[in-house]
């Protein structure tokens, strides 16, 4: 994709919206009715039958429902009740995100489709998990630099008086940028964590200590190679890390310089990419601009990181 201002970029996808997007999704109004249709019935159904049975199990039995029967009840009619709402997300991703996708020449989408074990637990800049859930994959080529972007919920299980409880560690964005700079080593960029840096250094390498007193207040470096360390980690590009930070607005944004590419977790706390309206129209271009503006701000990290000019 050639180089435009954002401005530029946003006129052009208003094009692409009423030309390509809007006949799509128009398209899908009456799958979404369906879905939406089931979505209720079975919500009023769940409404009706919890009270007749713990009715009927007080009349009949002459007992209260025992509570734990009655949180499987209400668990089980949630479950059942939210199955619309996945069918039709997943539906609606899978034909209308390549649409959108197409608009970003050579990118390509992927639903499910994320880091591997492996990498996460490799690239060091994550939190300890048991599950992990990929959703939305993006692939392709920006301003030169090859790209990709994946929507990765981790979670964990904790030890609870009553057994275990399950809690998610990470919910956000990881970004994973090829690099033409050449190194062998791992290099990890962590959040400062104060007096908690010693419990986060136990599993890591070698602490760097670099010069910029204001990248150190923020970030703490560990790497198995201190020359390469500082070879990929210049004053330059050590203030363009902090500029990403502001972009995200102070979040615990991580970095990996790993196997020749440069990963960053972004915690976002949100479903991204999420084009479609459940309870509205899918003429409700707001979703849409929505997933857009997520785009032009990844994007954005290119531009920051200057990766395809120094990288």
């Amino acid at each position: 994709m050639e180089q435009k201002t954002n401005a530029d970029i946003r006129k052009d996808f208003q094009a692409y919206w009423l030309k390509v997007l809007m006949p799509a999704l128009q398209k899908k109004e009456s799958l979404r009715q369906k879905y939406l249709s089931r979505f209720w019935f079975l919500f009023w159904l769940a409404l009706f039958i919890i009270p007749m049975i713990c009715i009927t199990s007080y009349v009949f039995a002459h007992q209260i429902l025992d509570p734990n029967i009655l949180f499987l009840i209400i668990a089980g009619a949630i479950f059942m009740i939210q199955r619309p709402y996945g069918q039709y997300k997943k539906k609606i991703k899978q034909d209308v995100m390549p649409l959108f996708v197409g608009f970003f020449d050579g990118f390509k989408y992927e639903l499910g489709k994320g880091l591997t074990l492996d990498e996460i637990e490799d690239s060091g800049i994550f939190p300890s998990f048991d599950e992990c859930l990929a959703d939305d994959c993006f692939e392709g080529v920006f301003d030169g630099v090859n790209i990709r972007v994946m929507e990765e919920r981790l979670s964990a299980y904790h030890r609870t008086s009553k057994g275990s409880k399950k809690v998610e560690v990470f919910k956000g964005i990881a970004v994973e940028l090829d690099l033409k700079k050449k190194f062998k080593s791992k290099t990890i960029v962590l959040k400062d964590m104060g007096i908690f840096n010693r419990f986060q250094s136990m599993s890591k390498p070698e602490r760097v200590k670099l010069e910029d007193v204001r990248f150190e207040k923020m970030f703490e470096v560990y790497s198995t190679d201190q020359i390469e360390a500082r070879y990929l980690l210049t004053p330059a590009f050590m203030e363009r890390i902090i500029k990403l930070k502001d972009l995200y607005k102070g979040k615990s944004v991580q970095f990996s310089f790993w196997a020749g590419k440069l990963l960053i977790a972004i915690p976002t706390g949100q479903d991204m990419f999420e084009p479609f309206s459940f309870f509205k129209t899918n003429m409700n271009k707001a979703k849409i601009d929505t997933v857009f503006e997520q785009f032009l701000t990844i994007f954005e990290i290119i531009h920051i990181l200057k990766i395809s000019n120094t990288y």
